[in-house]
Formats: structure tokens, sequence, C-alpha cells
């Protein structure tokens, strides 16, 4: 039986750093393999790398500049493969990745189950991982549950840490193309939802690349407004999972107290509008993490609303 992956990438203006990505999905040891790329819009080398890639398996698709959720549906559209990876074009994959996925999901003989495993981040200038990770996953069945345990312990994946069948990537349906930020959380969230299970693979590591010209924390108002609509689908989803149970869509609200968290504070409407979300839910108990350290130091002693005015106080 075919196990043909389809890797989607898309790109714009990455030609620095797309040759590295390529080879590491080029050399995954599982060979069967197709590398969609999805160029929206480059002016700068990415297009001819792309082109001229030593590996048949690697294809170009150019479209107008629409964002990268538009590139990613595009890449989608085309797949062939039994099975969906998306990785962005500075992110790296180990070797034996997708293999060790492929095998799991195999072995689970589940249609519908999808594999994660754990991540490294790095910088432009570092060669080894180092800084943010996720290393101690667990499975979860139903899938749903992980979206609920990462509200409540306060982990992430980037996206090139799953593996999907194509039953549930399509099931899913479609990148929302509004959103510029929180986008990947988003799909993700439609994903469990038609996932029946979720499997940890300890050994398929990934790699997160954190550019110093994208560390900052986006404070403008259409940044904001789209971790807002992007939290609302997710949280719908997750109340129509749950139904009526006040403790967990307390958890919930931890998608707005991680808004508040990295938007402009001294924007009054949208913090105004967070807030409401946050009381229609309900506050979760303060062992839910939100922010780092220091945060969570303030947050145990004056609870989340004095907490959050602290630390506008003193990023003023």
């Amino acid at each position: 039986m075919s196990s043909l992956v389809s890797v989607i990438i898309p790109t714009f203006n990455v030609c620095s750093k797309l040759r590295e990505t390529l080879d590491c999905v080029c050399q995954q040891t599982h060979q069967e393999i197709e590398v969609i790329v999805v160029d929206y819009g480059s002016t700068d080398a990415t297009v001819d790398l792309a082109l001229t890639y030593p590996d048949t398996r690697v294809s170009l698709t150019r479209i107008p500049n629409r964002g990268v959720c538009a590139a990613r549906n595009v890449g989608l559209a085309q797949a062939a493969g039994k099975y969906i990876q998306f990785i962005d074009p500075y992110d790296l994959l180990d070797c034996g990745k997708i293999a060790y996925q492929v095998e799991a999901l195999r072995q689970s003989k589940d249609r519908t189950a999808i594999a994660y495993g754990p991540w490294w981040s790095f910088l432009n200038d570092a060669p080894w991982p180092r800084g943010a990770s996720y290393t101690s996953g667990r499975s979860f069945s139903p899938a749903m549950e992980w979206l609920f345990a990462s509200m409540e312990e306060g982990f992430y994946l980037p996206p090139h840490s799953w593996l999907l069948t194509r039953e549930v990537a399509y099931a899913a349906g479609e990148w929302d193309e509004r959103l510029i930020q929180n986008e990947d959380g988003e799909y993700m969230s439609r994903v469990l939802e038609m996932a029946s299970q979720v499997i940890w693979v300890p050994d398929a590591q990934a790699y997160c690349r954190q550019q110093r010209d994208q560390m900052s924390v986006g404070l403008s108002r259409l940044y904001a407004q789209s971790l807002i609509l992007a939290a609302d689908k997710i949280r719908d989803q997750m109340i129509d999972y749950i139904g009526y149970n006040p403790d967990r869509r307390r958890i919930i609200s931890a998608l707005y107290l991680r808004i508040l968290y990295r938007i402009d504070n001294g924007d009054l409407e949208m913090v105004d509008q967070v807030w409401q979300r946050i009381h229609g839910l309900g506050l979760p108990d303060g062992r839910t993490r939100v922010g780092g350290v220091r945060f969570d130091m303030l947050k145990r002693h004056m609870g989340w609303e004095l907490a959050f005015k602290m630390k506008q106080l003193i990023r003023n």
C-alpha cells in the first residue's frame, strides 16, 4: 500500500533559508514523498532556488500574494499523499521524523489518527537547538483532549511537529485566509475535532527557527483582531465538544488570557473585548500556565486581573 507523504511548503522571500529546509525534507529516511512548494509573491531568488533544486520530487506553484494560508490551501488541493506534512520554509525536521510518524500511524490502523513529536527552537546563528522546547508529550484519545491539555499546561506545537492523515486534513477544511496570527492553532483545532486520537512519537523530532527579526511581540490592532478571531473559533469548537461544563469552560479562557499576555494592553478597546470573553467563560485556577516565570509568580499572588495590570505598568 502506498505511503506517499505530501510535504507542503509555503514560501515568500525565503531564499536564504529555503535550501536548508528542502535538504532536510528530501533527505528523510522515508523517501516516498512529494514536495509541494507554493510561492506567494516572492521578489528575491526563492522561485529560482525552488525551480533548480536538484530533486525531481520538488514542484513549484506560483500564486498571487494572498498570504500564507492561501498558499497552504493551494498545496493541500494539489496533494496526492496518504499523509500530509506542513512545514514552513525556515524550519527543519530530523531525518527520521516522517518515517517514525508514518510507522506509528500504520501500526495504529486508525485512518483518523494523527501523530506528533517533540520540538526544539534554535536561532539563525545557532546550529544546535536551544531555548523553547516541548519534549514530554503523551497520547490522547479522544483527540480533542490534547487541546484541553495544551490550554491547561501551556504547551504548543509548530505545524511541522504533526503528521496528518489525508482523511483528517481534508475533513478539517481549508486554512482560514482571514487570519494573520494563530492561523495554525485555529486550523489544528479543526484537525483535532476530526481526528479520533493523537499519537505521541518521541523519536519524531522537529526544529523551529526563531528568527531574530521575528521575535518581537506584535502589538498592532490587526494582530489582536486575528488572535481574537482565531480564539473565538477554537472556543466554539471546544464548547461544542464539552457541552455545559463550567470547570472545563474555565480552561478554555486560557485562550484569551494568552492573548492579553501578547497584545498591547494600552489598546483598551481590544483589552475590553478579551476580558468580556474571559468573564463569559470564567477564570481558571492559578495553576493554568500563561506567560513566563515572573508573570506566573504575579498571578499566583495577586490574581489574574491585578497581574495583567502590573505587567502593563512594568512594560511602560
